[in-house]
């Protein structure tokens, strides 16, 4: 059996303590080639743009220019590119702005390492983490109660339940149990909402659903 190829990482963090965290997590046997980690946007560009890794983690407080700042100097030039913000702040302006310049995922920290490695894994093959925590504080954000009505048009009744889930919090494994699906038939279902709602990612399939949710005049 073939082994499936090491998820290629770039990291941007200035705190030398989580950087010796990623050295050590980020390694081969877990599947994943640590490309570099850089200390600040102005040092990290240049040199993400000419090694393209598969997953970015950006940390949002920099010093100079922002995670926010470096995920807008790169976004649009590595549309193959996953960036994901790492940061102990989640106020919900923080994790908007990030999720409106292009990040597919916003994890805390604090979270466990596991759920660190899992977040990575699901941005490399198009998902959006978002730490359960992210997800609560996004749904309170909006202070409504999601209901599975109004539906998206072209969205069917399943997809629509599947997208109800995931705004409250819960992962693929779990919506699946849920609805009494497999967590293969859920991957199914998400690579069609994809399509339709010509998203890339579960974090902008979930902003699109509420926004319809909200109605037009959503704004964040």
């Amino acid at each position: 059996m073939n082994t499936p190829p090491s998820i290629r990482v770039a990291c941007v963090e200035d705190d030398p303590q989580f950087q010796a965290l990623l050295k050590k997590i980020l390694v081969p046997e877990r599947g994943f080639d640590l490309l570099a980690v850089f200390n600040n946007a102005e040092q990290a560009v240049a040199s993400i743009l000419d090694s393209r890794p598969d997953v970015v983690l950006l940390d949002m407080k920099l010093p100079g220019k922002t995670g926010v700042e470096c995920l807008g100097m790169l976004e649009s030039h590595m549309p193959a590119t996953a960036f994901v913000m790492l940061t102990g702040d989640d106020t919900p302006q923080q994790v908007f702005a990030a999720l409106k310049a292009g990040a597919c995922g916003y994890v805390l920290k604090t979270a466990p390492i596991e759920h660190l490695l899992e977040a990575v894994r699901a941005a490399a093959v198009g998902g959006g983490p978002l730490s359960p925590a992210i997800s609560r504080l996004v749904i309170s954000a909006f202070q409504t109660k999601v209901a599975v009505q109004p539906r998206i048009p072209g969205i069917t009744h399943r997809e629509n339940e599947l997208l109800a889930l995931f705004v409250k919090g819960l992962s693929a494994k779990e919506a699946a149990y849920e609805m009494g699906i497999s967590y293969e038939t859920v991957r199914d279902y998400l690579k069609t909402i994809y399509q339709k709602l010509k998203v890339r990612s579960r974090t902008e399939a979930v902003l699109k659903y509420v926004r319809n949710q909200q109605g037009p005049a959503l704004a964040f």
